[in-house]
């Protein structure tokens, strides 16, 4: 099942968090049998095309939108994120925050987020 804000996602699809882990792995592997970048969170699977990660466009926008060169003056942003698809944020960035539910991702994170937060900042979507 398509996620509830799809209508609002130009470049992804989001699927609904399957309830049984068989079935999720079964989404992400034909998602990229069919060559689409994958990855799992807290709420939804996600897939897209392109070979991009947050990083590589969080590099492009800060850069076209704000003037903001990264790789000089990555010191003034401060990330914050909750699962693996925030990876290259957490590894890329000195100030990163982890939202509770990260702690779920840890073990396939290259690098932690610099803090973690004790409880999550919402409740999740319906």
């Amino acid at each position: 099942m398509l996620a509830s804000d799809q209508a609002f996602r130009q470049t992804s699809l989001a699927f609904a968090q399957p309830a049984h882990a068989e079935t999720r792995q079964a989404l992400v592997e034909a998602l990229r049998e069919a060559g689409a970048d994958v990855t799992v969170n807290n709420l939804w699977v996600l897939a897209w095309l392109g070979g991009y990660d947050k990083l590589s466009m969080s590099r492009r926008i800060l850069a076209d939108v704000h003037g903001l060169d990264i790789d000089s003056h990555g010191e003034a942003v401060l990330y914050c994120g909750d699962s693996t698809n925030d990876g290259p944020m957490f590894a890329f960035f000195r100030h990163t925050v982890g939202v509770s539910t990260v702690r779920e991702y840890l073990p396939q994170l290259a690098k932690a987020p610099a803090w973690i937060t004790p409880r999550a900042l919402m409740q999740r979507f319906a």
